[in-house]
């Protein structure tokens, strides 16, 4: 029997300039997708999985995402908010979060869609005993997402962001010790791609089963349209 994973935070306070040729009258996060706000179909999913408590981070249009999702209620979870008064970036938007943070949990790229079942990668990061543990993926092409080489042990070797060559690619997709947050520098807006993990110790990877669909630029966002089965805009 699957066992409750602990809370979910999204990082959804971007400003999501790559989507503003198509989307720019609201947050990534409610951008449509195959009928419905996107943000629905990653609850959805992290319901599926067992997750019942989830904290967004939000900045940009950031209270139509709260208007929209309320406590999270009547979608059968409990959802708390942390404000990003300026871009603080994927890792400075987490430490800033670090109040609500329990002392383990999941992180996701406000922009990510997937089916991967989060218990397998949960248990690799208790396996390695990591500060994080990084859900990665193999793809053709590493030159648009992160791209990660890994050792046969599971531990990170290199972490290249948005570099060609790599044959593993990040997801977006974490489980997250919150001693990760005594790492992130808190003098300037960072991100855990960039500043964060390429220089920590205790960074492993899981390799995932399937793959994930970035939504957050006019290709990716059509691509998922035509994956559920929606209208492109």
């Amino acid at each position: 029997m699957k066992r409750q994973l602990p809370p979910a935070v999204i990082l959804a306070g971007g400003l999501g300039t790559r989507l503003r040729p198509l989307v720019s009258d609201r947050p990534k996060a409610l951008a449509v997708v195959a009928g419905k706000p996107f943000i629905l179909h990653q609850l959805e999913w992290l319901r599926r999985n067992l997750v019942q408590s989830v904290i967004l981070c939000v900045g940009y249009k950031g209270e139509q995402i709260v208007d929209f999702l309320g406590d999270g209620s009547h979608l059968g979870l409990k959802i708390d908010y942390s404000w990003e008064n300026t871009p603080l970036g994927t890792a400075g938007a987490l430490a800033q979060a670090l109040e609500l943070l329990p002392p383990e949990f999941l992180v996701l790229n406000g922009d990510t869609y997937t089916t991967l079942s989060l218990e397998p990668l949960w248990k690799a990061h208790h396996h390695y005993g990591a500060l994080a543990t990084l859900a990665v993926t193999p793809a053709p092409d590493s030159s648009t997402v992160g791209g990660i080489e890994m050792g046969s042990d599971g531990r990170i070797l290199s972490f290249r962001e948005k570099e060609p060559g790599a044959r593993l690619v990040s997801m977006g997709i974490y489980a997250v010790s919150r001693d990760l947050i005594r790492l992130i520098p808190l003098e300037r807006p960072c991100s855990l791609e960039r500043d964060v993990f390429p220089n920590m110790p205790g960074l492993y990877g899981y390799l995932a089963p399937v793959s994930f669909i970035d939504m957050g630029t006019p290709a990716g966002y059509q691509a998922l349209n035509r994956h559920l089965g929606g209208s492109e805009a």
